[in-house]
């Protein structure tokens, strides 16, 4: 009854979570190319700012977030023409983590 509990099994679902790429505001992602939604030209780079609306994916209160809102390093275009766009909504399946250089981050001290 008090005795120690054998740790539970990792379930399939557990080590597919694991898998996901950490997708929240202030990543640098890249948007790729999808066989829904729209497609980007160049595959741009920008940061996570703002959650894309109140849709989940699964149960309410829990779940993956669909979409992000990106503001872009540059300017970016659709591969048909439309642009430039400093910000837009993207769904998460478009979205790759941008490893960042920690060698290459300044941070101003002085800045208050």
């Amino acid at each position: 009854m008090f005795g120690r509990r054998e740790p539970r099994p990792t379930g399939p679902d557990d080590a597919a979570a694991a898998d996901l790429p950490v997708l929240g505001i202030g990543a640098v992602v890249r948007v790729v190319a999808s066989d829904r939604g729209d497609q980007w030209a160049d595959e741009p780079i920008g940061l996570i700012v703002a959650p894309g609306g109140a849709q989940l994916a699964g149960y309410a209160g829990a779940g993956v977030r669909v979409a992000w809102v990106v503001e872009f390093d540059e300017p970016a275009y659709t591969t048909d023409g439309r642009g430039p766009f400093e910000r837009a909504t993207v769904q998460s399946r478009q979205l790759v983590p941008v490893p960042v250089d920690p060698e290459t981050v300044t941070v101003d001290a002085g800045a208050s």
